[in-house]
């Protein structure tokens, strides 16, 4: 499949890059071959400008452009790791690792998105593994026809980055 992008921009001074792509996903073999065509789409969100708070209008274009590539498709699941890279403004919440902050944030826009819209049949997964020093957070978007398969991508993340 190849690479959905888009470019979003609220302004001249807030800009988001989102790549929906299968080559944003590693699995195990195993676990590949137990998804067989089932496409497992990551997410690699990137902010291009700007410093300050996302504004609510531009992560409700985020979860329009995710929720929108998913819905139009039936053969996918979408993955999103939560990254601890890039540092989050945020006043109220400064004891919370920004993995940690997305990931909620992640859940609530999803849970929004789905009441909002009366998406029905569809369910998040909230996927954690603890590191060497830090928590990570994986998120798994999946129809019911593919709940079958949560719990072992959710084994296979674990495996993968518990230490």
């Amino acid at each position: 499949m190849e690479d959905f992008v888009r470019l979003l921009s609220a302004n001249e001074s807030d800009a988001y890059l989102i790549t929906l792509s299968e080559d944003n996903v590693l699995f195990s073999e195993e676990t590949l071959q137990v998804i067989g065509d089932v496409k497992v789409i990551g997410i690699d969100l990137r902010r291009l400008l700007g410093t300050s708070f996302t504004s609510h209008e531009m992560l409700a274009a985020i979860e329009k452009v995710i929720a929108d590539f998913f819905l139009e498709r039936d053969d996918v699941m979408i993955f999103y790791y939560c990254d601890f890279i890039n540092p989050i403004p945020r006043a109220r919440k400064k004891n919370m690792p920004p993995q940690e902050y997305r990931s909620n944030l992640f859940k609530l826009m999803f849970e929004r998105y789905v009441s909002q819209h009366d998406v029905d049949d569809v369910h998040l997964s909230v996927i954690t593994a603890q590191g060497v020093d830090d928590t990570f957070y994986f998120h798994l978007i999946y129809r019911e026809c593919h709940a079958r398969l949560a719990p072992i991508i959710s084994q296979d993340i674990k495996e993968g980055y518990s230490k």
